[in-house]
C-alpha cells in the first residue's frame, strides 16, 4: 500500500478565463497590427495566392513568421500576467487555451473575408463558404491545387508559430526564469529553489 502525501495528491489546475480571453484579445489586436502594417509596407497583398514558395518574397515571410509568433507571445504574457501565477506550468497552460481560444476567432474573421488583414498565411484558413454562389464553375488545374497546398501549408505553419509563442509568452508572464535545467535544482518548502532570493 502507498501513501500518499496530501499535496502529491491529484489536484485540477483552475484556469482563470478573465486572463484567457484579454491573452486571445491581445493576440488577434496585435496579428491585425501586423497584418495591416504589412499591408501598408507592402509585404503583403490581399488576395494573392502563390502556386509556388519562388514568388514568396523575403519581407513578406519575415512579417508573417514574426507577426505570428510575437502576436502570440503577447496573447500568452498577457494570460499570465491577468491570471497572476508565478509557476511557469500554470502561465504555459494559459498561454495555450488563449491559444485555443484565439483559433476559432481566427476561422471566424477569416471565413467572413477578414484573413487577409491577419497575413498572408493567414488566408489559407478560409474556405468558399458553401452559402456563397460560385462566380465562375470550379475548374481543376494544377496551379490552384498548388495554391490551395501552399495556403494549407502556410496556415498551418502560423498556427505551430502561434502556439510555441503562446507557450513562451505564458513562461515570460510567469517571471520565472527561462532556463530548462530551472526544474532539476532541489526546491525548499514554498517551491523556490535553494539560493535563490526572489
Amino acid at each position: 500500500m502507498v501513501g500518499l502525501e496530501p499535496d502529491e495528491g491529484f489536484l485540477p489546475w483552475y484556469v482563470s478565463w478573465s486572463g484567457v480571453f484579454v491573452g486571445a484579445l491581445s493576440a488577434l489586436a496585435l496579428l491585425l497590427v501586423f497584418g495591416l502594417t504589412g499591408l501598408a509596407v507592402g509585404a503583403h497583398q490581399i488576395g494573392q495566392r502563390f502556386a509556388s514558395w519562388h514568388e514568396f518574397r523575403v519581407i513578406t515571410l519575415a512579417f508573417s513568421v514574426f507577426g505570428s509568433f510575437l502576436s502570440f507571445v503577447l496573447g500568452g504574457w498577457a494570460a499570465a500576467r491577468v491570471t497572476g501565477t508565478r509557476r511557469a506550468e500554470t502561465a504555459m497552460l494559459h498561454g495555450a487555451i488563449a491559444w485555443l481560444v484565439t483559433v476559432p476567432g481566427l476561422l471566424f474573421f477569416t471565413a467572413l473575408g477578414a484573413g487577409g488583414n491577419l497575413g498572408v498565411w493567414y488566408g489559407g484558413l478560409a474556405a468558399p463558404p458553401p452559402w456563397a454562389p460560385q462566380a465562375t464553375p470550379m475548374v481543376e488545374n494544377a496551379t490552384a491545387a498548388l495554391a490551395a497546398r501552399n495556403a494549407a501549408l502556410g496556415a498551418l505553419t502560423a498556427l505551430l508559430l502561434g502556439l510555441v509563442g503562446s507557450v513562451v509568452g505564458g513562461w515570460m508572464g510567469s517571471g520565472e526564469r527561462m532556463s530548462l535545467n530551472y526544474a532539476n535544482r532541489p526546491h525548499r518548502q514554498y517551491g523556490r529553489a535553494w539560493g535563490e532570493t526572489r
